[in-house]
């Protein structure tokens, strides 16, 4: 499973620093032309630098302005935790089938053993796809051994905040890894009766090990197993589980809202209300039932807000403070960009916009306006004055949590929206104004 490889690499995402002055040496033995890659994130492009390993097996690694994040030798990757200012030292020993142990010395020595120790569980689900027929118990005395030296050089790391984050995170290893078992071979898993009694095992009311995941690998080997011939909706089905392999009712009531809100989050279903109606039948939490309800809501109008419907009518507020609602611009095509500050994206098509709005400033059938999801007026107009934007601005009450945002099913910005003079909406998703071809298809539009 994908969500499980992901847990090998939450490790990485350290803030890269100007001014990093890291220093990473050491020896490699037995290699044989092997690089060593350390990779950093800048401007959110990846790079990586290699560092070349002598033929005495030394190397040594500086950068002045970034922190790597992950090292990478001989086809093993694994995270580093650097802070600036650190100097590491490293020994490689190499065998014929790539690495076979890191020491770190030095800076955060203990932080980077673990992570190495860490990262072999993640070579677990390599080594598990590339044999045969292995056992279950098999494959788990190999997690064991592996958790446990983990689990020791865990102890040695000072930072009390880190070592309980870390220990969260390692808590549900080996049942990612056990999960990962069935993922790799579904007919092997359930004739393994080791596997089932892992499995049928697993504490799913230990919200320190039994995460969302888990839960979820768990329900769905229920599913498997119980051979459902119904093509009905998957979703009923999985609910339906929960109903009968979970009877704790505040761990039905949170995995159900997590799953709940994982569906209001994904692609658009038709269906969603059945799906809310069954999980309303199984949560008992009123709270967490309510705050899925607004979400559902916002999701339905998805479905309300489309071509050829009349666009709800709503308030915003000018430069001036003055209010204004979408229906006073009635008579007239309206052309809406929805953006904010803070989104670069959006700042982006600023003079796109402008550009648009200039070929068309003449043409009284057609109005401009940009209206802001900000929830800070005063940055708001600050940006809109320096950039001197000549076409109407206005802002929202309650930025993304507003009625405008919400009754329009927005979910990402900026977003343009073309209005007609009637009222009604004429495309509810609009090309960008970057877009090639842009003021044409506006101008045929605006010609019909």
């Amino acid at each position: 499973m994908k969500k499980y490889i992901i847990l090998f690499i939450l490790f990485s995402g350290i803030v890269n620093t100007i001014h990093a002055q890291i220093k990473i040496q050491g020896t490699v033995k037995q290699h044989e032309d092997e690089n060593i890659y350390l990779s950093y994130w800048v401007d959110r492009k990846k790079q990586i630098d290699t560092v070349q390993i002598e033929k005495n097996g030394k190397f040594i690694y500086q950068n002045e302005q970034y922190i790597p994040e992950i090292l990478s030798i001989a086809g093993e990757e694994m995270p580093l935790y650097l802070q600036p200012g650190d100097e590491i030292n490293m020994t490689v020993n190499m065998q014929k089938d790539g690495v076979k142990r890191i020491i770190f010395k030095g800076d955060r020595a203990a932080e980077n053993n673990y992570q190495y120790a860490f990262s072999q569980l993640g070579q677990l689900r390599k080594w598990l796809t590339s044999v045969e027929n292995i056992p279950f118990k098999a494959y788990q005395v190999k997690i064991k051994e592996n958790v446990s030296v983990a689990e020791e050089r865990l102890k040695r790391v000072s930072d009390e905040k880190l070592r309980k984050t870390w220990t969260q995170l390692q808590n549900v290893v080996p049942l990612y890894l056990g999960l990962d078992y069935y993922q790799t071979n579904q007919a092997k898993a359930n004739t393994d009766q080791d596997f089932i009694t892992f499995i049928q095992s697993i504490d799913l009311t230990d919200s320190c090990k039994a995460d969302y995941n888990v839960i979820s690998g768990v329900i769905h080997w229920y599913m498997d197993k119980s051979n459902n011939s119904n093509t009905g909706n998957t979703s009923i089905h999985y609910l339906e589980t929960i109903e009968n392999v979970i009877s704790d009712q505040s761990t039905r009531n949170r995995h159900t809202t997590e799953y709940m809100e994982l569906q209001l989050k994904g692609a658009k279903n038709p269906n969603i209300q059945e799906i809310f109606d069954k999980y309303k039948a199984i949560c008992t939490d009123t709270a967490l039932v309510a705050g899925c309800q607004k979400k559902l809501d916002v999701y339905l109008n998805y479905f309300k807000i489309r071509n050829g419907v009349m666009a709800p009518d709503f308030e915003m507020i000018g430069i001036d403070g003055q209010k204004v609602r979408l229906s006073d611009f009635k008579g007239k095509m309206v052309y809406i960009d929805v953006w904010a500050t803070w989104c670069a994206p959006c700042k982006a098509e600023i003079p796109h916009v402008a550009t648009l709005h200039e070929q068309f400033k003449d043409d009284n059938r057609i109005e401009f306006i940009s209206i802001s999801v900000d929830t800070k007026t005063k940055v708001w107009k600050k940006m809109v004055e320096e950039k001197d934007l000549a076409w109407q601005q206005f802002i929202v009450e309650g930025g993304t949590d507003s009625f405008f945002y919400k009754e329009y099913a927005i979910e990402f910005i900026p977003r343009f929206m073309l209005i007609d003079k009637n009222g009604k909406i004429v495309e509810v998703n609009y090309m960008k104004p970057s877009t090639l071809g842009c003021a044409d298809n506006l101008k045929s539009l605006l010609n019909k």
